[in-house]
């Protein structure tokens, strides 16, 4: 509990891991201001049903479970308390604890409504300065784009595609939905309009600099999200295309002020009625969330595109312990699911996964079918094991594909931080399964163990000669472990193409390899693409080598990293990721761009990868594969 009367803290201005930079402590005096220009009995009404008993305002406590009201607010003192809990403090305190924030965020949240701008109150200036330059100009693009998606002469096509697709213009004026023109300068001179010069814009990533003279805009033909921090603020946007191009989805570049991987889009909205219903809905994309809204679903935040990740599952737990997994209803949709699921389990969270009809995301069903459909959905939700059961009896329930399933299950349960949690979830699972509880709690215990290993202690037992190696452990990294049990073949048909003359196809040459060669090329890449911080590159560069790739768009993409790792390091050199796209419209191969879109559209990677045990291990499988089948 947050100790009764706020002091001014010597803190940093944010705590870690909350996607803001670092900077000092308020002075006493607008602290002081704050709490006496606000309304705490207004304040504390919104997330309290309060009614007066003479100078106080009286509710049950929201700190605890209580049928007899011992919550009071003191309007003359400015203060609440607790009789049952012990709970009180001031209107900061409060803000603070009931929804989760730091000190310096819940002062910016009094602060806005009172007009206080709370820069002038910073000891640190120039650090403060540069994050409110940063704020100044994407709300200035915000306010560009919405404006731009309600000019027919700019945004007419992007607005007829959204009203198609059933949504109406208040629910996209309330999230601030945009529309950001082709043509390069026309950013740049409607920025220097709302007082954002050049060099901001560059800052803020907002334009950037090519091969050729002059900026160009970073979002162009998109529909544009704005991606909101917990204290309201734009950090940054997402970009979804309109018609045909490549890639489908554009993100803001992680940066001092925004890492996709720590945000959940609409969190900032949605964490009290997540706190209400004490539980989140988890959608993939923007527009699922937008639609659910619309249908008055609100307790509901999306992934920023990236895979669901540990920190984002800890933003949920700070207003919820319950998840629903509402993703596409495909292949794709199933994994992500099942990976979600598990980084839900290993963060204390209890996730349920929604099975919505094949081929329809979450905003086809609510849309289509109106918010009935989808509530039955929800209703029907199923916990982590028996989806993971479900899954392997479609696909035939044979022993290996139940057993894949089971240990995937086990693998995550290993995980619960919770010894008492983990034993009722292991129970659960001898029930779904139908295997003895003792023999489940030795394989988990093993995995346990193995999860414990130093790193690079995954290596593959020898096999004796004329046999198969032993299928890798679930718990092992997913470069290498299948993600869930339809992955029995995860080779697309027409997926594979040979990088040079062979007597046999490409397809027979790696299933003699006994390695799933196009697989293991298709988590190489990804893990190259997606890596920032270029150290994945780096290795790749320095190892590859003369091997040959199979995949379609593979071998240029190679070749790409290559001339990235050649290029001179500096303040200014892009990750391997924005020189892949910068130069996008150099190549005119249509496999290529389609297998960039296919490794982006996977998302982010998970934190603590140990890229040399990756990229060795790819490289080395691959070389492996292709020895073994004669190549």
């Amino acid at each position: 509990m947050v100790p009764s009367g706020s002091q001014v803290p010597t803190a940093h201005f944010f705590q870690p891991g909350a996607c803001e930079p670092m900077s000092p402590s308020f002075s006493p005096d607008i602290i002081a201001r704050i709490k006496d220009e606000t309304d705490i009995g207004e304040v504390v009404g919104r997330h309290v049903n309060l009614k007066a008993a003479g100078s106080i305002l009286k509710g049950l406590c929201p700190f605890h479970k209580e049928k007899t009201p011992s919550f009071i607010v003191t309007p003359a003192r400015g203060t609440y308390h607790c009789f049952g809990c012990s709970a009180g403090g001031d209107v900061i305190s409060f803000i603070m604890e009931i929804e989760g924030l730091s000190f310096p965020e819940a002062v910016e949240v009094l602060a806005r409504p009172l007009n206080i701008d709370l820069s002038s109150y910073l000891a640190d200036e120039e650090g403060e300065g540069e994050r409110r330059s940063f704020h100044r100009a994407n709300e200035a693009a915000t306010k560009i784009w919405t404006q731009a998606l309600a000019e027919p002469r700019l945004g007419g096509r992007a607005m007829e595609y959204l009203r198609e697709r059933g949504f109406g213009a208040k629910v996209l004026r309330d999230f601030d939905v945009g529309w950001a023109p082709g043509g390069s300068g026309w950013l740049e001179k409607e920025l220097a309009k709302a007082g954002v010069d050049s060099e901001l814009a560059h800052r803020a990533d907002l334009l950037r600099t090519g091969d050729r003279p002059g900026s160009y805009a970073y979002f162009r033909n998109r529909i544009i999200f704005p991606i909101r921090s917990i204290s309201r603020q734009v950090v940054g946007f997402g970009g979804r295309i309109l018609g045909e191009g490549q890639p489908k989805y554009l993100n803001s570049a992680d940066s001092t002020y925004f890492s996709k991987s720590r945000l959940l889009y609409g969190f900032a909205a949605s964490r009290m009625p997540i706190a209400r219903e004490k539980e989140a809905l988890l959608v993939e994309g923007y527009l699922d969330l937008i639609a659910l809204a619309q249908a008055g679903i609100t307790n509901v935040v999306a992934t920023c595109g990236t895979a669901f990740t540990e920190e984002q599952a800890k933003l949920i737990r700070r207003s919820a312990r319950a998840v629903k997994l509402v993703f596409d209803g495909d292949k794709a949709g199933r994994k992500a699911a099942v990976r979600s699921a598990d980084v839900a389990l290993r963060t204390g969270l209890e996730p349920k996964i929604v099975s919505l009809p094949a081929g329809q995301d979450p905003a086809d069903v609510v849309i289509g079918q109106g918010p009935e459909a989808m509530h039955r959905l929800l209703a029907e939700a199923q916990n982590f094991l028996p989806f993971l059961k479900g899954l392997a009896d479609a696909h035939g329930g044979s022993r290996e594909v139940t057993e894949r399933a089971l240990r995937q299950g086990l693998g995550s349960i290993a995980g619960i931080p919770d010894a008492l949690r983990r034993a009722y979830v292991l129970q659960e699972a001898s029930e779904v399964f139908g295997m003895p509880l003792d023999l489940l709690q030795e394989t988990m215990e093993s995995l346990q163990k193995q999860e414990k290993r130093p790193s690079g202690a995954y290596s593959r037992p020898s096999a004796p000669p004329g046999q198969e190696p032993a299928p890798p452990p679930p718990e092992m990294p997913g470069y290498l472990a299948n993600e869930d049990p339809e992955d029995a073949d995860s080779d697309p048909r027409g997926a594979v193409r040979a990088a040079r003359p062979h007597a046999r196809g490409p397809r027979v040459r790696h299933r003699l390899s006994r390695i799933n060669i196009p697989r293991v090329e298709r988590e190489l890449f990804w893990h190259i693409l997606v890596d920032d911080s270029g150290k994945a590159a780096l290795l790749f560069a320095q190892q590859r080598g003369d091997l040959p790739f199979f995949l379609d768009g593979a071998s240029l993409l190679a070749d790409e990293f290559s001339a990235w790792a050649a290029t001179p390091a500096g303040p200014d050199t892009p990750t391997p990721r924005e020189f892949v796209l910068e130069r996008w419209n150099q190549w005119g191969d249509e496999a290529y761009r389609a297998f960039i879109s296919q490794l982006l559209d996977r998302g982010d990677l998970p934190a603590n990868i140990d890229f040399a045990q990756v990229i060795t291990d790819c490289l080395g499988r691959l070389r492996q594969g292709h020895e073994s089948s004669g190549g």
